[in-house]
């Protein structure tokens, strides 16, 4: 039975209902034997194939005339109704391979924006200045409508990103309802703590654009993104109701700066320099480290935790200390496993980066299970 409802479904999915209503009529005079006489009823070779797929299945099948017309009916019914209450739309940026009409990320978004004229909640791990986007949040609030915001806060690749969005957006669209996931709220994952991450938009309960991008010009314009746009049906207002009762359990919260200044808190309380840190500090010892931060010109602060040998080591990506020929490393590491072209022998390249100048160190194949960082930055 379950291929016979897969075979005619098949067959309706893709047909308006007054075309299937034409099919039901002659399929409920058309005996078993005869079925052969339905073949060609439509006018396209995918089609046709699907309805002789599915009359093949009916002669083996213990379903009569009357029983196929009207579940050909009721499916067709089914799926016509249901792409009345909700249409979907893929929504692409990034190389155009002219496979399929799609629009982009920041049409989509502005549409969303533009089409809400009561509510419009809008979740990002980002918003790096995007003119136009932030012009229609603003025309949005001038309507009447009410705007919430979610962004990531605490991050710190994108801490200073956060505080110049707060202090330009509270400028340019003072009404706007700013949310931030406090730290306290978040669970703790190996070196740091759960993140922001979700990319939405929902418009009036009934618009939602779901994708990849953060907000920012790449990511909705540059860069290889994909979502999903849906107008009508339940999940816009899922979504709406998800994030609603986040906001009514205190899970996320209006944005004060109280409330980051008291989450960024040392859980250190003595200070020494990167030059200086004890290598014969025993794992778990937590330390507040002192070093140059050749990007910005400036010495900067943080907190670190010597590692444990007999644990994981930290997920790429980490801000880490290593320890390499008699220096200190410091920035987020990451490897990969390659072949000296000379020897063939593989080995691990691992870069530290983010404070300065690039580094790159080797591992060689046989040390990597027993290499770790010195140290990893506590996050939470």
């Amino acid at each position: 039975m379950d291929d016979l409802l897969k075979g005619i479904y098949d067959v309706v999915k893709d047909q308006h209902l007054s075309k299937i209503r034409s099919l039901f009529k002659k399929v409920k005079i058309t005996s078993k034997d005869n079925r052969t006489t339905l073949k060609g009823f439509f006018n396209t070779d995918s089609s046709n194939n699907a309805l002789n797929a599915l009359l093949d299945l009916w002669g083996s099948s213990d379903c009569s005339s009357t029983e196929l017309a009207s579940m050909l009916l009721g499916a067709s019914y089914g799926c016509t109704s249901k792409s009345k209450n909700e249409l979907t739309e893929l929504v692409w940026t990034g190389p155009d391979a002219n496979l399929f009409p799609v629009r982009r990320s920041e049409q989509v978004l502005l549409d969303i924006i533009n089409s809400a004229q009561e509510t419009l909640f809008i979740v990002s791990f980002v918003l790096v200045n995007i003119p136009a986007v932030e012009d229609a949040i603003a025309k949005a609030v001038e309507r009447g409508v009410d705007v919430c915001m979610l962004l990531e806060s605490e991050d710190r690749e994108a801490s200073n990103n956060f505080l110049s969005t707060i202090k330009r957006l509270n400028k340019s669209i003072p009404k706007i309802k700013l949310y931030i996931w406090p730290r306290e709220n978040r669970e703790s994952t190996q070196g740091g703590f759960a993140r922001v991450h979700a990319k939405c938009a929902v418009a009036d309960k009934r618009r939602a654009f779901i994708t990849s991008a953060n907000l920012t010009s790449a990511a909705l314009d540059k860069n290889i993104e994909m979502g999903i746009n849906i107008d009508g049906g339940s999940i816009p207002e899922n979504i709406f109701s998800q994030l609603s009762s986040m906001i009514n359990s205190k899970e996320i919260v209006r944005y004060k700066s109280s409330l980051l200044t008291a989450s960024s808190k040392s859980q250190s309380n003595s200070v020494i320099s990167l030059e200086n840190l004890p290598l014969s500090a025993k794992a778990g010892t937590n330390f507040k480290i002192e070093f140059d931060n050749e990007k910005t010109g400036f010495k900067a602060q943080r907190d670190f935790i010597i590692c444990d040998e007999t644990e994981e080591r930290p997920k790429a990506g980490t801000v880490v200390i290593i320890r390499h020929e008699n220096r200190s490393l410091i920035g987020k590491y990451r490897w990969s496993k390659q072949q000296s072209t000379d020897s063939g022998q593989a080995f691990y390249a691992v870069t530290v980066n983010g404070f300065g100048q690039r580094q790159k160190i080797k591992v060689d194949e046989s040390d990597w299970l027993k290499f770790k960082p010195f140290a990893m930055e506590v996050t939470i």
